[in-house]
């Protein structure tokens, strides 16, 4: 059958049940009982503007046509309704109480890390930038990292232009400011200093794989995930729930929805209650060395000067990045497998005890440690593997110091390249992060995740000729791999995601 002007109910039934459990597959949605007419309404509107009719079989075959389909369907099903402090409650609760808490555990490391998954337009994530800026008075030496990601990449395109019209400003007055935003014919157009605090890339929650330290995913103090559990299944909630529990620090906090309290992770997380406005924070433990307990107030005041509680959120006191273009296509792979951990475990009775150490966050002990072991080669290792674990807690600045060490007793240790070149990528250094790939390709050319990332990065620097080369050397790199096996250096990554997500690049 032929789809294109013709409308959804002349269909015969059993294309609709084709179709229902490939687009829940690739984007862990519900369409069970009476949410399957959203589906088929969706569908019709999509199908119903293509030009030239096409058929659901050649539709679903053809990777190309199915995954600009998939995406066109998703716009259609996912609502990019967003404005700036969405939520004033919660927004309250983020200023005079979780944040501060945050910048009080951080002020050694003045390192702050946010997620806003599932950002659609980009207003909520560059709310919490303005916020921050407000409350740091312009960062003074702190580095503030904000990922906004989504599966639609239209709402992306929209995020990184920071162009909002006046609909986005309907609970507060900051676009008034001229601090943060300037007026550009009907719309108001947001301070660079602002947008560059925050960077936008493409995250299938449900197929790709996260936390990561190359996808900036790790070690982070803040996930907000509001106004997204609602579309999926309670079993895709719950392993993502799970996932942001690995992505977030020790005491890190996950914020989700108003309407999404039935869906609230107990294990691993405590509830933090605040007017109108409940958090979760991961559980820190009693180690000290992860301890993340609040500095008291003076010191503090410091460094934080929050606007007075009667103050409207949002209003001031007086005073590119990694782009994968498409949704995916259908899988021809088996599921994503779990990750096991940042590192293999290595034998040994010295590297045995040094991981009891990472494990027990008992960083300096375990530093001591790796400084008597005689192999360097085994050295050099456990120093990277504490590089890691220094960054799921948090540890930037410290996890760098471990890199370097690494690559100054051998420069020819292909992982502390990457994580440099993610490290200087979330910094928003291109020419570093490039640099840094290059010389991952220097120790091994036939390294495909070093050939990917250079062709994000060369994406983002507009260098599109040297891009599309780089993808191409992935493919070929690929061509031949079994789908199913994980990428050497790919963070639980398989072949046959990463020949998915390059080719996305190609077609965009």
């Amino acid at each position: 059958m032929q789809l294109g002007q013709s409308k959804m109910d002349s269909w015969p039934s059993g294309i609709i049940d084709r179709l229902r459990p490939w687009v829940e597959a690739e984007t862990g949605m519900d369409f069970s009982g009476n949410r399957t007419q959203r589906l088929r309404d969706a569908a019709d509107k999509v199908l119903s503007r293509q030009k030239t009719p096409v058929k659901l079989e050649q539709l679903l075959a053809d990777s190309r046509q199915r995954g600009v389909f998939l995406e066109q369907l998703t716009a259609e099903l996912t609502v990019g309704e967003s404005f700036f402090f969405r939520n004033e409650h919660q927004f309250r609760a983020l200023r005079e109480q979780v944040l501060p808490e945050i910048l009080s555990g951080n002020a050694d490391k003045r390192e702050v890390r946010i997620w806003s998954a599932g950002c659609a337009t980009g207003e909520e994530p560059y709310s919490l930038a303005i916020l921050l800026d407000q409350m740091l008075g312009g960062h003074h030496g702190w580095h503030v990292s904000i990922l906004g990601t989504d599966l639609n990449p239209e709402f992306l395109t929209r995020a990184r232009e920071a162009c909002y019209r006046p609909w986005s400003f309907r609970h507060t007055d900051i676009h008034q400011n001229r601090t943060y935003f300037s007026p550009d014919r009907d719309t108001f157009r947001l301070a660079s200093k602002v947008r560059d605090t925050a960077r936008f890339t493409y995250l299938n929650l449900v197929k790709d794989v996260y936390p990561s330290p190359l996808t900036g995913t790790l070690g982070l103090d803040l996930i907000l995930f509001r106004n997204v559990a609602i579309y999926l299944k309670p079993e895709v909630t719950q392993n993502i729930i799970d996932r942001f529990h690995q992505a977030l620090r020790p005491g890190g906090w996950l914020l989700l929805g108003e309407t999404e309290v039935s869906l609230a992770p107990t294990k691993g997380f405590e509830a933090r209650r605040f007017e109108q406005a409940t958090f979760h924070q991961k559980a820190c433990g009693n180690n000290p060395a992860t301890d993340r307990s609040p500095a008291p107030m003076p010191v503090l005041a410091e460094f934080v000067a929050a606007p007075s509680r009667r103050n409207r959120v949002g209003k001031s006191p007086a005073p590119q990045r990694s782009i994968i273009p498409a949704a995916p296509s259908i899988p021809d792979w088996l599921p994503l497998p779990k990750k096991h951990g940042a590192g293999a475990r290595a034998a040994g009775s010295d590297v045995q005890r040094i991981e009891q150490l990472l494990a027990a966050h008992k960083f300096d002990d375990a530093e001591r440690s790796i400084e008597r072991i005689v192999d360097k080669q085994q050295r050099v290792k456990s120093r990277f593997r504490l590089a890691q674990e220094l960054l799921m807690c948090a540890s930037v600045a410290r996890a760098r110091q471990m890199l370097d060490r690494c690559l100054a007793e051998d420069p020819l240790m292909i992982e502390p390249h990457l994580l440099q070149a993610s490290f200087a990528e979330e910094a928003g250094d291109l020419d570093r992060a490039e640099a840094a790939y290059r010389r991952a390709l220097y120790i091994d050319r036939q390294c495909p995740m070093a050939h990917f990332h250079l062709a994000l990065v060369q994406q983002m620097k507009g260098n599109a000729a040297d891009s599309e080369r780089s993808v191409k050397t992935t493919l070929k790199l690929i061509d031949h791999k079994d789908p199913h096996e994980l990428v050497e250096y790919g963070e639980g990554v398989c072949y046959g995601r990463l020949k998915e997500m390059a080719r996305m690049i190609l077609e965009s």
